[in-house]
């Protein structure tokens, strides 16, 4: 068990690796094991062996396999983000998270933990996408019974020539439900892409304003209790040159309470300026929204998470405009949980599920161009 005093130094050294600085000395052989552990929690596994290396190798040894892993995923990534757009040609997309914040917003580039690709199409296109995958030798990693969902996800799953899982989006908000919920019009995305470079190739990327708010909604909705979400967040905010771009982009996708809570919270863990001081102006939220995610952020602080469960992943999920609803959508979030777990049927074996086919991929991509044209 990691006592009291133990657990703190760990998170001290993350929020300062988050920051980018390097030569940290260990916190102790005592903590070694918790280091490892939120390390990986956190995902930034390659950063902590880049900040120990000089001063504590030893330590730094245990997470040199992070950093390999990394640097030859996101090598791998680039490689074939530039045969997929060779195989599009002249069809529009873009790529976001993954290799995109490996390389542009993270304290050491190239090394940024991910596992997938994610690339985003127009729903129109994504028939045609797919017949040229499947004629460049790629396959399709999703299960019969997910392609045959009746409320379409806004993504669906490929496996490249060497290997490597791309998560194909014609949405950037998978689930139906939460579709319903935003507003991110995906042709308008790729109406303002940006050209990149990944590694040594060119790519297409979002807009600043938009891969700032999409970081931020991503973040939000999934907990916003990794401090790699946070420094994904900050390094971009960093970049931003008009705030009221954003402010505009955020009210549009009516992402307004997750834009505020993962920049302030961003703020509060790295210490740093990156987002406005007046930024909850900006977005038209209320002084007491801005005063719940800081007790939150004070009373769960977010680099001494191990574990999904928590406070600071509750509310964060559950952000509304608005305190009051805030509390409210939390307190039902967490009846449900309590719902689900207890009525929760065992998952079926993998090896019970069948492949998808070609008729379970017809039947995904007529329910996505009902959608796009519904």
């Amino acid at each position: 068990m990691v006592d009291r005093r133990t657990k703190q130094a760990v998170s001290d050294l993350l929020v300062a690796v988050g920051r980018g600085e390097r030569g940290l000395a260990s916190p102790g052989e005592a903590a070694r094991s918790d280091l490892i552990q939120a390390a990986r929690y956190h995902r930034v596994a390659p950063l902590v062996h880049l900040a120990l290396r000089d001063r504590a190798p030893e330590d730094a040894a245990l997470l040199r396999p992070d950093r390999d892993h990394a640097m030859g995923v996101h090598i791998r990534a680039t490689i074939m983000l530039d045969e997929f757009g060779s195989i599009l040609e002249d069809i529009d997309w873009v790529t976001f998270k993954g290799p995109f914040l490996s390389e542009t917003a993270h304290p050491a580039q190239g090394l940024r933990t991910y596992h997938d690709v994610d690339t985003l199409v127009d729903p129109n296109d994504l028939r045609e996408v797919a017949r040229r995958l499947l004629a460049a030798g790629w396959t399709i990693a999703d299960y019969d019974d997910m392609l045959r969902n009746p409320r379409t996800p806004g993504e669906m799953h490929w496996v490249s020539p060497s290997g490597l899982l791309m998560d194909l989006h014609w949405s950037m908000i998978n689930m139906a439900v939460r579709r319903a919920r935003f507003a991110v019009p995906t042709s308008e995305l790729l109406d303002r892409k940006a050209a990149v470079v990944l590694g040594l190739n060119r790519a297409w990327a979002l807009s600043p304003a938009d891969a700032l708010v999409h970081v931020c909604l991503h973040a939000a909705l999934t907990g916003a209790n990794r401090l790699l979400l946070l420094v994904d967040a900050d390094r971009l905010a960093a970049q931003i040159e008009d705030w009221d771009e954003v402010a505009r982009r955020a009210k549009a996708w009516r992402a307004e309470p997750h834009v505020a809570l993962v920049l302030a919270r961003a703020r509060r863990v790295l210490g740093t300026t990156s987002a406005p001081e007046d930024l909850n102006r900006r977005l038209g939220l209320s002084g007491a929204f801005g005063a719940l995610t800081a007790v939150v952020d004070r009373v769960a602080p977010v680099p001494d998470a191990r574990q999904e469960p928590g406070l600071a992943r509750l509310v964060a999920r559950a952000a509304q405009p608005g305190a009051t609803r805030t509390v409210a959508a939390a307190g039902h979030n967490a009846l449900l949980g309590v719902r689900e777990r207890t009525r929760r049927t065992p998952a079926v074996p993998k090896s019970a599920r069948l492949r998808a086919d070609e008729a379970a991929l017809e039947v995904y991509l007529a329910g996505v161009e009902t959608e796009a044209t519904g």
